[in-house]
């Protein structure tokens, strides 16, 4: 049986990796014949600080649901920190961790909501900031559907790729991919921190790859 797939692109090279990842399979289906939507058990999700997918030419954009801006609310980071002070204030565990590295808000000028500016600190904040709340749902969910997609992708196999899945197969354990650019902001701050997240989260996220460029 085909395995399941969740494939994590971190920052705008990621996420449009990712894109073009899904445009390729969604082709692949199509000129095989099936008629439906791309199998719920393989899952693209783009990940980054605009709150919109950047356009690219000739890669078709990710269904909504499946690309989060990991800046949420925050229009500059000024907000952003003083929300992660709130959230882990001095004297945790947390602030503990952010020594060193997160900048000082009176020396960015950022825009968020426009990108992290090839700041990788700053994409850290926001993912941070984010990991709990926004992306750790995200990606549970994709892993539940992974889970359940097993009786669709073995349709796909046996129908369109001539796989034959003997009676009573389990559906395998997905494969899981984190994509990212280490020259650019916002993914080459939260890819690490989102491959410490699956790891965490779910027995199947154990040994995800990482795909750095």
């Amino acid at each position: 049986m085909l395995r399941p797939v969740i494939f994590v692109g971190c920052g705008g090279s990621g996420q449009k990796a990712v894109r073009y990842v899904r445009d390729a399979v969604s082709r692949r289906l199509s000129h095989a014949g099936w008629e439906g939507n791309i199998p719920e058990a393989w899952q693209f999700i783009g990940l980054d600080t605009l709150n919109i997918q950047e356009a690219a030419e000739k890669i078709p954009p990710l269904p909504a649901s499946d690309y989060l801006s990991v800046s949420l609310e925050f229009d500059n980071f000024k907000g952003l920190s003083d929300a992660l002070l709130t959230r882990f204030p001095k004297g945790s565990a947390g602030f503990h961790e952010m020594m060193g590295w997160r900048p000082n808000p009176s020396e960015v000028k950022v825009p968020l909501r426009s990108g992290a500016g090839q700041m990788r600190a700053i994409g850290r904040c926001a993912g941070a900031y984010s990991l709990e709340k926004i992306i750790s749902k995200k990606l549970m969910d994709a892993f539940g559907k992974a889970d359940a997609g097993g009786p669709e992708l073995q349709r796909v196999s046996e129908q369109l790729m001539g796989i034959q899945v003997p009676p009573g197969t389990s559906t395998p354990d997905p494969l899981v991919m984190v994509l990212g650019s280490m020259a650019g902001g916002t993914g080459s701050g939260i890819m690490l921190d989102v491959i410490d997240l699956i790891r965490r989260i779910h027995p199947k996220g154990k040994f995800p790859i990482a795909v750095v460029f």
